[in-house]
């Protein structure tokens, strides 16, 4: 039994498979989140309405925040799957079993270790941040990918130049995936060989190569939507979405140890371990010049340094440094555990890692946010809202937030929340001047609406969230014919 655990052929295939069942399981009607998931579920599903690959929408307008990547792959899931929650999350998904994948070949490929392959795989599965994000529809699992597989190819560029050409495609595609926050693996990669005393090897003919693929593919994106739009893409892609939300909102004190906080609130139990591998690979970095140490140390404290000066701090964006830390942990650990303890925590790991699949896939038991139904009552006023709000028409919003639950209900109903109003007198004139207009609020504020205006307002549909809503002059227009239409319009 031992030799089969400790086999890595049986090793790989244990943690993919298991890795797909967490990841996957019980996806196929939780629904979305409104922050982030449903917005870019939107931009890919108008991407595959459009058919344009270059030019990311949202709601119809041209949206500058996100490289299309992931939108490529979450609108061919829905081709293949149809316009879903579940089509969503899927490659978000695939790309976090690919990580733990990577991370576990990495960890071999630098120590020749299965023991250290296999513990680096389960650090980077537990704690369950990074599950739980891999069963949302984001972005940041695919860049921490594409970063893992990027690191993966340079460490074997080391005996082969050639890989150095898979280095740069990995890298392109963490840029098309996060702007510029992709390119850490050229930071990565140049810091660690002239550390190592290898900065020839920087303008070798296939690490020049390498960079050229990466720059000239990963910023492709950006050169189209700059030939189309011009300038105003420039402004919005790099000066609002990267310099002004990172470094031009007001400050608090001590912003830059935001991320220091966010570790030592949810990295654990492994953050003692992994500062104790931080100073001892810091160390032999240091001191012995080994580039294993030089790699595994850069691409964890460069990266968080860099990203601790941004004052938009957000612990998920540093998911690209999580399998680093993963693989410095795991070292760490095999100094300090014993042959006997080595062989105990694996039948451990196993244990775990069989209990988290069954946990997410044969209980009903809610934890963390994936694994609790997300915009339910969104959900269940869409289809309403989308047969009586006219297509292309706005859906008034009454006292409710600015963005929430806009992302939802645009996924959801494809109808487009308005900015909301919050005084009573000018939602009366606005019904008045538009009486077959649709409204959106809180159940509890149209309870007040309506004690204090008995007469003005017919309730077309309502549940514990929300109330949807119109004028009494509009009763006689509302439907409630659904016999047209397939329900849900999106699981």
């Amino acid at each position: 039994m031992n030799s089969l655990l400790k086999n890595k052929t049986f090793q790989i295939l244990f943690l993919l498979y298991s890795s797909v069942l967490i990841f996957l399981g019980r996806q196929l009607n939780v629904g979305l989140p409104n922050f982030d998931d449903a917005y870019y579920a939107q931009k890919a599903k108008e991407m595959l309405a459009s058919g344009n690959l270059w030019v990311v929408t949202h709601n119809g307008l041209p949206d500058f925040a996100n490289p299309p990547l992931p939108f490529w792959l979450t609108s061919l899931a829905f081709k293949v799957f149809g316009v879903s929650g579940y089509g969503a999350v899927f490659f978000t998904a695939l790309f976090g079993v690919a990580a733990i994948y990577m991370t576990y070949i990495l960890s071999l490929h630098l120590f020749r270790n299965g023991w250290i392959a296999f513990f680096s795989a389960f650090v980077l599965l537990f704690p369950g941040m990074f599950v739980d994000s891999s069963r949302r529809g984001m972005v940041d699992i695919t860049l921490a990918f594409c970063v893992t597989a990027a690191m993966y190819f340079f460490a074997k560029g080391w005996e082969s130049r050639k890989y150095y050409l898979l280095f740069g495609l990995m890298t392109a595609l963490a840029i098309l995936t996060k702007s510029v926050l992709g390119g850490f693996p050229l930071f990565i990669a140049v810091i660690t060989l002239v550390w190592a005393g290898r900065w020839k090897e920087i303008f070798s003919a296939h690490f020049m190569m390498a960079t050229t693929l990466a720059l000239s593919l990963g910023f492709s994106w950006h050169i189209v939507n700059w030939l189309i739009f011009g300038q105003p893409f420039l402004d919005a892609n790099f000066g609002v979405l990267l310099l002004n939300r990172a470094y031009g909102e007001p400050a608090q004190s001590f912003y830059f140890l935001g991320y220091a906080k966010d570790f030592l609130k949810n990295y654990w139990p492994w953050l003692p371990v992994a500062l104790l591998g931080l100073f001892q690979f810091g160390r032999r970095a240091f001191m012995e010049k080994d580039i294993r140490y030089q790699l595994l140390f850069t691409w964890a404290v460069a990266i968080f340094l860099v990203m601790s000066t941004s004052r938009n701090q957000t612990l998920r964006y540093l998911f690209m440094i999580f399998p680093a830390l993963a693989i410095i942990s795991a070292v760490t650990l095999a100094k300090l555990f014993s042959d006997k303890v080595k062989e105990k925590s694996l039948l451990a790991i196993y244990g775990i890692v069989m209990a988290s699949v069954v946990f997410v896939n044969a209980t009903p038991l809610q934890v963390k946010v994936t694994l609790s139904p997300n915009s339910v009552e969104v959900r269940q006023l869409a289809a309403v809202i989308n047969l009586n709000t006219p297509s292309g028409e706005k859906l008034g919003s009454y006292r409710l937030s600015i963005h929430n639950p806009r992302n939802a209900l645009l996924f959801y109903s494809d109808r487009y929340l308005d900015d909301p109003i919050a005084d009573t007198q000018e939602l009366l004139s606005r019904v008045a001047a538009r009486p077959e207009s649709t409204w959106l609020t809180s159940s509890h504020a149209y309870k007040e609406l309506v004690e204090s205006h008995p007469d003005s307002f017919y309730l077309i549909q309502a549940n514990r969230k929300y109330a949807y809503f119109t004028s009494r002059e509009n009763k006689e227009n509302i439907r409630y014919d659904f016999s047209g239409m397939t329900l849900p319009l999106i699981r």
